[in-house]
């Protein structure tokens, strides 16, 4: 599955609330349930093939290259998924994977 990946950097991205506001925080900085959060996401990233690491290595890479106001768009984008009732991501997924299957 090729969203895998994609969704592990959004929910990277998501792990601070406070992570659109603000520039991220060392270790120090974090709350018990961030390092968890942190430390869990990091264990998933690990697990992966090496592949898909460097395939997301190079999502985020240009991520960062974006302007800020498209970051922020693309945030506020998954935040939006991220609140949608189970079925409707379900579908959403679906209808993306139509789409992205008729783009190639």
């Amino acid at each position: 599955m090729r969203r895998a990946p994609v969704m592990l950097l959004l929910g990277l991205l998501a792990a601070t609330p406070a992570f659109a506001q603000k520039p991220p925080r060392g270790w120090s900085d974090l709350s018990p349930a961030e390092r968890q959060r942190a430390w869990q996401n990091y264990q998933r990233f690990e697990a992966l093939p090496p592949a898909r690491r460097q395939d997301l290595e190079d999502r985020y890479r240009r991520f960062q290259q974006m302007p800020p106001h498209e970051q922020d768009r693309l945030r506020r984008n998954y935040q939006t998924y991220r609140q949608m009732p189970p079925e409707n991501r379900q579908q959403f997924r679906q209808n993306y994977e139509r789409w992205r299957n008729r783009q190639r």
